[in-house]
Formats: C-alpha cells, structure tokens, sequence
C-alpha cells in the first residue's frame, strides 16, 4: 500500500518538475525570483477534470535549502496522515504514520525513472514544436502554449495539449500562481492551483535526526 502512495507523490512531483524544467528562457527568469529563498513552502491544489467525476488532490511541500523535504497529502483523506520526508544527503526517504517510521534507501534510483521521463518529453515537447504566446490579464503575466500542428491537428480529429503557466505580480515581482492544462476543445482540464513562499523549514532536520 505504501508503494501505491510513493508513487502517488512522485506523479504530483513530477508535474512540477516537468513544469520547472521546460526550457524557456523567460519562464526559468521568472522561476529564479524562488532561488534567492533557501527555505520555502509550495502549497497546491490541483483539479482534475478529465471524466465524468472531478477529483481533487492538495498538499504542501517544504523545503530546506534543497537538500530535506517534507511532504504533506491533504486531499485525498486516506493519505492525509501520513508525512513523507526525504533526505537528500542520505538519499534516505521516510514515511511516518503516526510514528510509526519505514525508510527507503536509494531512493534515487526511483527518482531517476522520473528525471529519464521528463528527458524525453522535454525533446517530444520542445519549444520547435510549440508556439508560446505571452499576454497580461487582471495583473497576471500569462504563457499559453500550443502546438505549431494545431490546425492539422484540429482538422484531423486528434486531441492536443494547451498549456497556460499563470504569473502573480506583487511589489515588482511575479510569483506562480497557477498551471493549467486543458485539451483541444477545453472540455477536459488539469489545474494546479500553487503558492510559493518563504517558510522556516529547520523542523525537517529536526525530525530527521529523531527518526534516524
């Protein structure tokens, strides 16, 4: 059962990652306003609504100076008491269920399943592919992204992915707030509602060091 809910985190882990990784150079400038910030907390919620029943999954992840992270579940309810954490000085990574600790050696192994995936939709999805348009709404600067084989695509019946990567601008800088996918006719959607912020993280060594 706890392989099932590993691999639950790394399926949300790596839209982010994916996300964070695309390569365009004005995205990345704007993903660098969080590189100043040794610890953050990201909390999200994402929605997906790609069948007949929406399902909705929320966390919260933080992170210290890249190198411990601690990773909540809220949503959905059966994996809302369980804390992850991961140890990448160890490449340790731990699950606590009420105290009760099982840790996983390695881990990077599994990672890099992940990392070799993201590898080769950053070439299937490269930006020769892709038109990025860039336009500003209600105080947001927004990347919509849409294949160059849109129209043949359309006329040939096949579904595509959008994507939009929404930026939130406070004090001069733009922070991101959320990331959408829908498909060709917008009927079916994945959302990612997210917030990054400054956060006191020392706890996760703290706890690491207790459980260790």
């Amino acid at each position: 059962m706890k392989k099932i809910y590993t691999t639950k985190i790394f399926t949300i882990l790596f839209l982010l990652l994916f996300i964070v990784s695309y390569p365009n150079e004005n995205i990345v400038n704007l993903f660098s306003n969080y590189s100043k910030l040794p610890q953050i907390l990201i909390k999200s919620e994402m929605l997906f609504e790609v069948d007949s029943t929406p399902t909705s999954i929320s966390f919260d992840l933080y992170i210290d100076n890249m190198k411990y992270f601690y990773f909540k579940i809220h949503k959905p309810s059966i994996l809302s008491e369980i804390d992850y954490y991961y140890d990448l000085h160890n490449n340790k990574f731990y699950t606590d269920l009420k105290e009760d600790i099982d840790a996983y050696d390695n881990i990077n192994n599994n990672l890099k399943i992940f990392k070799d995936f993201i590898s080769i939709l950053s070439i299937t999805y490269s930006q020769d592919k892709f038109f990025i348009k860039t336009f500003e709404e209600n105080n947001n600067i927004i990347y919509y992204f849409y294949p160059k084989s849109k129209n043949a695509l359309r006329f040939l019946g096949i579904d595509y992915t959008q994507m939009y990567i929404y930026f939130k601008k406070f004090e001069d800088i733009y922070y991101l707030e959320k990331i959408k996918f829908v498909n060709s006719n917008n009927k079916k959607r994945v959302i990612a509602n997210i917030s990054i912020t400054p956060y006191n993280t020392d706890f996760i060594k703290k706890h690491l060091l207790e459980i260790q």
